[in-house]
């Protein structure tokens, strides 16, 4: 067989989870005999120079607004002149006209990975076309079992259709003690401070308005000692200003906006929280567990199985700020439990969320998929671990 021809579509290449991972995830690809490429479907938001280094072609469609009607024409167009053998969607303008433009341009086979898969949000319009699409896609891809689920409930996605391939990262070195030192410095935190952590746009999905109100809800010795930084930008960040305020907790609270030097901060934190209203498989978790960094997370769907019913990290029993507060003070008050909780759940995300493992799953995906053999879905890799 030829070299596979993929092309992944997705909004853009600077950005938070979904944006990073395929970013990542298209060398790998490129070394294991895939010609990968990337369509952004705004600006790739990359220099001229990080284009060059990447490894991997990249198409900017540039769409300005929903004014731009030739956007569609351009975005058909485009794949067609890439000529791929699948085309791989990613994101909400992905699930929607990305395989829109995949099918119109006659590309046989269109996979989806599903990033938000327990987001059950939908337009009446979007309930209409989710069935249709989900017909016309070979595969769904999603990050847990549960998920697929949800996936079948909510996009009428047939199980069959779904697979199961976890998100992974590339290996890092175990954190040393001047990094840990240097991530304090940049965060501005001083000694006999905890540090915690919480990544992501500042959207309702990520719900950081409970994050305040559990840093309220500490008990005032603990308060006193906790700074959290929300490093994420979004529409909500006014309001989020306002509730910290209204809360007393401008000395406890920064807000660092968008970082792209997440990796460099996370060695200098005591905990990554996560206070999330739906998730799939977020990088920030399995960053943190492999920095070393205790996860404190609210129980969406999918929290339990990624941290292992809590031996990985401490999921909350409920989305409420005096649950998260006492899971809170709970890891906090004893660092021989924080260690332990680390240590695991650092040796876990080593052989379970290794982006090597991920990138040789979806290969192997998409050769199935050409060759039209059945589908032996990747969840059983993982149940093997």
């Amino acid at each position: 067989m030829s070299r596979l021809r993929v092309l992944h579509v997705i909004q853009s290449l600077r950005g938070y989870g979904a944006e990073r991972q395929i970013a990542t995830l298209l060398p790998l690809l490129r070394k294991a005999g895939v010609d990968a490429a990337a369509l952004a479907v705004y600006s790739s938001g990359l220099s001229d120079e990080e284009r060059a280094e990447l490894g991997y072609p990249v198409i900017e469609l540039g769409r300005r607004a929903r004014s731009d009607y030739s956007f569609p024409l351009r975005f058909v167009r485009e794949i067609k002149r890439f000529a791929p053998d699948v085309v791989h969607t990613h994101m909400h303008v992905g699930k929607y006209w990305g395989r829109m433009a995949a099918m119109a341009a006659g590309v046989p086979i269109v996979v989806h990975t599903e990033h938000n898969p327990c987001d059950i949000r939908r337009s009446p319009l979007e309930r209409l076309i989710d069935p249709m699409l989900s017909g016309r896609t070979a595969c769904v891809v999603t990050f847990l079992e549960e998920q697929r689920e949800v996936l079948a409930s909510v996009d009428g996605v047939a199980p069959g259709r779904v697979a199961i391939i976890p998100n992974g990262v590339a290996p890092v070195p175990p954190v040393t003690d001047e990094q840990r030192v240097e991530g304090r410095r940049l965060l501005g935190v001083r000694d006999g401070e905890y540090a915690a952590l919480l990544i992501g746009r500042l959207e309702y999905q990520k719900n950081q308005a409970l994050a305040l109100r559990a840093l309220a809800a500490l008990a005032p010795e603990l308060r006193g000692r906790m700074r959290l930084a929300l490093l994420g930008a979004g529409s909500e960040g006014a309001t989020l200003r306002a509730l910290t305020s209204e809360l007393g907790l401008e000395s406890n609270v920064a807000f660092l906006g968008y970082r792209s030097d997440v990796a460099k901060l996370l060695p200098g934190a005591d905990l990554v929280l996560m206070t999330s209203r739906f998730e799939g498989m977020p990088l920030t978790l399995i960053e943190a567990m492999l920095a070393g960094v205790p996860i404190v997370t609210t129980p969406w769907i999918g929290a339990r199985s990624m941290l292992g019913d809590g031996t990985y990290g401490v999921v909350t029993i409920d989305a409420e700020p005096r649950s998260v507060a006492a899971a809170v003070a709970w890891i906090m008050g004893n660092a021989a439990r924080r260690e332990a909780v680390a240590e695991r759940a650092r040796a876990w995300a080593v052989q379970a969320y290794d982006i090597q493992r991920m990138a040789e799953a979806y290969r192997s995906l998409y050769v199935k998929l050409v060759e039209k053999r059945p589908v032996a879905l990747p969840q059983a890799q993982v149940a093997a671990l």
